[in-house]
């Protein structure tokens, strides 16, 4: 779990950037989507959404689904053209 001063720095810079509610929105369905508790919606930015994994292993299992991803993704927020994965907190 993100330490708290973590949490809140990435809430209030959301909120400062008017993407706040769309962000948590792809994050909802991205949990749903994605069935996997090591991963998260880092940012969303020109229709990409950027997603970092917890561990090398979680990156390439979540590069194999890629495509798979990326259409259930698109479901909900059309607007989003490509995924990618990046390892880190």
């Amino acid at each position: 779990m993100d330490p708290i001063k973590n949490i809140v720095s990435s809430v209030i810079g959301q909120m400062a950037s008017g993407q706040g509610a769309a962000f948590a929105d792809i994050q909802t369905v991205w949990t749903k989507v994605s069935k996997d508790q090591g991963s998260r919606v880092a940012d969303v930015k020109d229709g990409c959404v950027t997603i970092m994994a917890d561990s090398s292993m979680r990156l390439v299992r979540l590069n194999l689904n890629r495509g798979s991803l990326l259409k259930e993704l698109q479901k909900e927020f059309p607007s989003i053209k490509k995924i990618n994965f990046k390892v880190g907190q």
